[in-house]
This record gives C-alpha cells, sequence and structure tokens, in this order.
C-alpha cells in the first residue's frame, strides 16, 4: 500500500518537473494496451528516460535496472523496490528475472526494457542485444516500441538537467510471430531484437521537431 502511495506522488510529480521544466510532450498513447501487459521497449538516452516513460502511464509499470543499482546502499535498494525496479545483471540473463517480468506481464502488467543495454554516448540509435530478443520471446507478449527525444535534456555526460524540449513516441504493439519463421535460436533473438531497434527508429524518423 505504502509503495502505492509513494509511485502515486513521484508520478504526479514527475510529471509537474516534465513539464514544466522540460516543455514535456507525449504522442501515440493510443498504442498502450490497457487490458494486456506488454514489454516496453525503448531506445535509451538520458537519465530521465524511465520517468519520461513513466510520466505517460496513469498506472504503475515495472523498468528493469541493473543490479548494481540495487548494491549502493540499503536506501537506493528500498526506492528501486519501491518505484517497481526488477534487477537485471549486465553479464547474463537470468531465470529469476525473466520468470519475474512474465509474471507481471501475465496480470496485465507492462515492464519497460532498454534494448541497448546502456544509454547512447551520442544520441544516436545502438543496436539491440540479442539477449532481448531471447527475453522478449520467452514472457511471449507483444513488444511496444518506444522512442525518447531526451539527449539533450540530460546525457550520460551531463551533470545536470538542462531545460530543453523532451518527448515520448509510442508505436503500435509488435507481436512476436513475424519471427516465428527463423528457425535458428540466436538468429532469431538477434532478428526480434533488430526488429524492436528498427521500429523505435521509424519512430524517431516521426518525431516532431521541437519548438
Amino acid at each position: 500500500m505504502i509503495s502505492r502511495i509513494i509511485y502515486c506522488l513521484g508520478w504526479i510529480l514527475c510529471n509537474l518537473y516534465l513539464r514544466l521544466y522540460h516543455g514535456y510532450r507525449v504522442y501515440g498513447r493510443c498504442h498502450i494496451p490497457r487490458d494486456r501487459g506488454v514489454v516496453i521497449a525503448s531506445n535509451h538516452a538520458s537519465y530521465l528516460d524511465p520517468i519520461i516513460i513513466g510520466s505517460a502511464i496513469p498506472r504503475r509499470i515495472w523498468y528493469l535496472a541493473r543490479t548494481t543499482l540495487f548494491e549502493r546502499s540499503a536506501f537506493s535498494r528500498w526506492l528501486l523496490k519501491t518505484v517497481n525496479a526488477i534487477p537485471i545483471s549486465r553479464e547474463r540473463l537470468e531465470l529469476k528475472t525473466m520468470r519475474a517480468v512474465q509474471e507481471l506481464c501475465r496480470n496485465r502488467r507492462s515492464v519497460v526494457i532498454f534494448p541497448e543495454g546502456t544509454r547512447s554516448p551520442d544520441g544516436e540509435l545502438q543496436r539491440g542485444l540479442a539477449g532481448i530478443g531471447l527475453m522478449a520471446e520467452k514472457i511471449g507478449v507483444d513488444i511496444l516500441p518506444v522512442y525518447v527525444d531526451s539527449f539533450r535534456a540530460f546525457n550520460r555526460h551531463s551533470k545536470w538537467p538542462r531545460p530543453v524540449p523532451v518527448q515520448v513516441i509510442f508505436g503500435a504493439p509488435l507481436s512476436l510471430s513475424r519471427w516465428q519463421h527463423i528457425a535458428g535460436a540466436r538468429e532469431r533473438y538477434q532478428a526480434i531484437a533488430d526488429g524492436i531497434m528498427q521500429a523505435i527508429a521509424a519512430l524517431k524518423q516521426r518525431a516532431p521537431e521541437h519548438p
């Protein structure tokens, strides 16, 4: 109950911050399913990406966060769990992580993942990791592609967020059935990851210009 209250308050405060400081804009919200769980797959351009995505969705969603963030302190571990973060290792994809995400999606929850694995060094889209394709297939739900335009606001080289516009664009869900014809597992996993990044790239091409 406490975690829900904290999440709700955080959602309101993040929306206020993004709209007042960054001129926050959301496009394609109609593509977000309300009756089932999906894997929300986004590019990763800045520290702001999780709250940019989460603030566009008026219900609780979950996030994958690297395990090292949970190890910094007891407070950081508590805070991450309170905002629905799930630990994931950069070295290997653990079965307990996949099971946690699968269980959430089965219960009509949605989970945010970043196929590139880390923040972009230059704002350009990076290649998706094959492990994301493996996870997506094992979870077995549709993938919601998302493009976040946030690099100039707070990228990995910044010490403080800049008051520049940010926006998020949601695309139509992708069904895993489009990759079922690929026989080889490794090839199929990479094809899924590549397909996700292609869908994100298409959203980037349609992104409105900043005022």
